[in-house]
């Protein structure tokens, strides 16, 4: 599955809506959404991981009729998509309310999918868990000039995993919502601090004295709106004149700084990857194609071991869980975990001049495991035991590492009431040096 499969698909459903339009629903399924699901690496030939008119036993009867999902789509047996199809010509508008049911009853279900063949409305849970939100919390439509097709990507058969898209949903719609509070809370161009703006303010430890009444709201607008006005232009002239310190001459204390941020950097290149400039703050963490080959391969890895059916110890609902893979990328690393990014197995840096892969392993534990042809590196914040790589195919020739530390993170996080400790193995294959 790649962004190139997809897009070359969708360039391919464009040509066809002229044959397809007014032909109805069936039309859109077979010749705009089926398509994609298959560029998706879904088996659309095979009804037991492509479901059509998928009937749950408590389907709700609407006219004498059991209400059914266009499409489930189902992983090792288990459903985890919902796809809900209109015809092309239809507008989505409306149609969420089905889906969400089936959604809302079915726990094992973390993507719901809205789509006429050319619009896709993702939906999941990013508030109450089994509920899903009432907004999608991302929209591509094919014909548009500026698709994502990237994030398409993923929601792939082969890097499929549900708390990875809820972490995702949950940026995505947050710091939109975030964005757009603060906006309109602090940009007072035309008008004074709202009401609530106010109280937050005045409410504040050692802030105001006395009971903040509607007249004392109303006293204070202007003074929160100049003191805010204060605040901006303090920080628009902060930032003019750190601009103007880059290209004027640099005096000592300059160039001693400039010297202890180069220092900072250069210890962060021994990890591999260099935290971003002050001027870059802010910037997006992009989930690479190439990142997710990485995570398509451990998991496969790890489907095709002793752990596949290994269970961890979840602290939230204070039972066992049945382990399962999952990403999260960061400005650092891409980790895969385990059920949460705290139990991580595996850290990979793509990108740089030294792609590597960390392990959750000591050191003298993975040594004795690394293929002669691979280099270990030196230890880093990110990371004690990290090997040299230079492309994803790497990891099946560390399958031993790979397996070693998912197995490391089950028993890391086994119940402790069972008394585990994690045991370090014993390998007889004597340590080699790989650094030199």
């Amino acid at each position: 599955m790649s962004v190139e499969k997809i897009r070359a698909v969708s360039e391919k459903i464009q040509e066809r809506l002229p044959a397809v339009r007014g032909k109805g629903e069936e039309a859109t399924k077979q010749a705009l959404i089926l398509p994609m699901l298959d560029a998706l690496g879904y088996d659309i030939w095979n009804p037991s991981e492509v479901c059509p008119e998928f009937e749950a036993d408590f389907a709700l009867k609407k006219k004498g009729q059991a209400e059914k999902v266009d499409f489930a789509i189902l992983i090792d047996g288990t459903p985890r998509i919902f796809v809900e199809a209109k015809a092309v010509d239809s507008s989505l508008d409306g149609h969420e309310g089905q889906l969400a049911r089936y959604f809302n009853a079915v726990p094992s279900v973390a993507l719901a999918i809205l789509t006429n063949g050319l619009e896709y409305r993702f939906f999941t849970d990013t508030g109450d868990p089994n509920v899903m939100d009432s907004a999608p919390f991302h929209v591509v439509k094919l014909d548009a000039p500026d698709t994502d097709l990237e994030v398409m990507a993923r929601f792939g058969r082969a890097v499929f995993a549900a708390e990875p898209i809820r972490d995702f949903a949950t940026e995505l719609t947050y710091t939109a919502k975030i964005a757009a509070f603060l906006r309109s809370e602090l940009d007072l161009r035309d008008r004074d601090a709202s009401e609530n703006l106010v109280r937050w303010i005045l409410g504040s430890a050692g802030m105001y004295e006395g009971r903040v009444t509607a007249n004392v709201v109303d006293r204070f607008r202007p003074i929160v709106k100049n003191g805010l006005q204060r605040v901006i232009v303090e920080i628009v002239r902060r930032s003019v004149a750190a601009i103007d310190n880059e290209v004027s001459k640099p005096d000592a204390a300059a160039i001693q700084d400039a010297a202890s941020a180069v220092a900072v950097r250069q210890a962060a290149e021994t990890a591999g990857r260099v935290d971003p400039d002050p001027s870059e703050t802010g910037r997006k963490v992009v989930t690479t194609e190439r990142e997710l080959e990485f995570f398509a391969i451990a998991r496969e890895q790890f489907a095709g071991s002793p752990l596949a059916s290994a269970t961890i110890w979840d602290t939230s609902t204070r039972r066992e869980v049945p382990a399962e893979v999952g990403y999260k990328d960061t400005t650092g690393y891409f980790a895969i975990y385990l059920n949460k990014p705290a139990f991580w197995a595996l850290r990979v840096l793509s990108e740089g001049r030294t792609p590597w892969v960390g392990f959750n392993l000591k050191r003298e534990v993975g040594l004795p495991l690394v293929p002669a042809e691979f280099k270990v590196l030196e230890p880093s914040a990110f990371a004690e035991f990290r090997v040299a790589v230079s492309g994803p195919g790497d990891l099946r020739a560390l399958d031993r590492l790979v397996h070693l530390a998912f197995a490391q993170t089950v028993e890391e996080h086994r119940p402790k009431a069972d008394g585990l400790e994690v045991a370090t193995p014993s390998c007889s294959a004597p340590a080699v040096d790989h650094q030199a």
